[in-house]
């Protein structure tokens, strides 16, 4: 996947390609489809150790997908933002890895 960050205005966007968008929408539904299976599992009172199994799937998936974005995210917008002198972005960069430790 690759991703332009476009910070020329006060919004910031990236910008991802069209199959960017059409792959990372994939992987949200594939996630989406896992959780409304867990709760069907759960509305059938299916066995708790089934449930963690798929919770698991899931944190697995939205990791994956996570460490993807955060990849693109530090060698698009990062890199972008640094070359621009705007080093306030390592602030930002901090904060995000906070949120994932």
């Amino acid at each position: 996947m690759e991703e332009h960050c476009c910070c020329h205005t006060n919004e910031r966007k990236t910008i991802r390609s069209e199959e960017d968008k059409k792959n990372i929408t994939a992987r949200i539904n594939r996630i989406a489809g896992q959780v409304n299976g867990i709760k069907r599992m759960v509305e059938e009172d299916r066995y708790c150790d089934d449930i963690l199994i798929q919770l698991a799937a899931v944190d697995a998936s939205v990791k994956s997908l996570s460490a993807v974005i955060l990849k693109n995210h530090l060698y698009g917008c990062v890199v972008e933002r640094l070359g621009a002198g705007e080093t306030e972005v390592l602030d930002e960069i901090v904060d995000l890895f906070k949120r994932f430790s």
